[in-house]
């Protein structure tokens, strides 16, 4: 088991609360690597039971969803107890974390899968969740040092979000948005980028999301006519139907997690 407990420290002070629901999205789930010579993408996932020492148990599930809205098959392991599953049962003050399969070295390489992940339960619970990543197997038995990790809050489903973007070719920086329809209809998308000073950036874009998909982009993909120069503006995104999204801002090697802001 390689060494989280520092980011567990830190990311336990930015969990996600749920206090009036029983389910939580967390819009970017990441296990596996490419091939050998690729790097290694890995998630931890934690539950919470926010209520007081020894009330009743909160039990539930984690659920991981592929871009294609099929079942995510990546083994979750209980960090403290080394048992795998996707449930939990936590009376209030208990906490169970859980590992991707990627995490865990005895495992080795596993196939790259990308998505989203849902934690349903009974009674309201809080999350957290951060992705990593590690550098490539190559020749050995295990993954490489890990390179950087950011976290992912849980997401509120909205029709009208944003998130910020900076944009700067030669450096490598670079803003991208993962949305997952955690709905059952089809999600019809509208994306509007903007500058600092509120001007439209070329021509609105179109997407659709089938229902239980997950996709990402980078704002470039999007919008080919970003400046290359350094950009700073903002992503919106509208749809009709209510989404869960997350901004993600690469330098290089490094990369972090962007708010998500509501829209009236």
């Amino acid at each position: 088991m390689k060494n989280i407990l520092w980011s567990l420290v830190f990311f336990l002070f930015t969990a996600g609360i749920c206090s009036a629901q029983t389910v939580l999205y967390f819009p970017q789930f990441v296990d596996g690597t490419q091939d050998r010579n690729s790097v290694v993408w890995a998630t931890v996932l934690g539950v919470t039971n926010p209520a007081a020492p020894s009330t009743p148990a909160a039990t539930g599930t984690i659920t991981l969803t592929k871009d294609n809205g099929a079942p995510m098959n990546v083994t979750l392991f209980d960090i403290n107890t080394g048992a795998i599953g996707n449930t939990f049962q936590l009376a209030g003050g208990q906490t169970k974390v859980f590992a991707s399969a990627s995490v865990v070295d005895i495992m080795g390489p596993q196939p790259l899968n990308t998505g989203f992940a849902t934690v349903t339960s009974n009674l309201p619970v809080a999350g957290f969740l951060f992705f990593q990543d590690y550098g490539p197997y190559g020749t050995n038995p295990k993954t490489g040092q890990l390179i950087a990790e950011a976290a992912v809050l849980s997401a509120t489903p909205l029709m009208r979000q944003e998130t910020g973007v900076v944009q700067y070719t030669p450096q490598g920086t670079s803003t991208a948005i993962a949305v997952a329809n955690p709905g059952t209809a089809t999600a019809n998308i509208t994306f509007q980028l903007l500058d600092n000073n509120g001007n439209q950036i070329g021509s609105l874009v179109m997407r659709a999301l089938a229902p239980n998909n997950h996709t990402a982009f980078f704002v470039p993909d999007l919008f080919p006519n970003v400046p290359p120069t350094l950009f700073g503006g903002s992503l919106r995104i509208t749809s009709d139907t209510p989404l869960v999204s997350t901004g993600l801002f690469f330098q290089g090697n490094l990369f972090a997690s962007l708010p998500i802001i509501p829209l009236p």
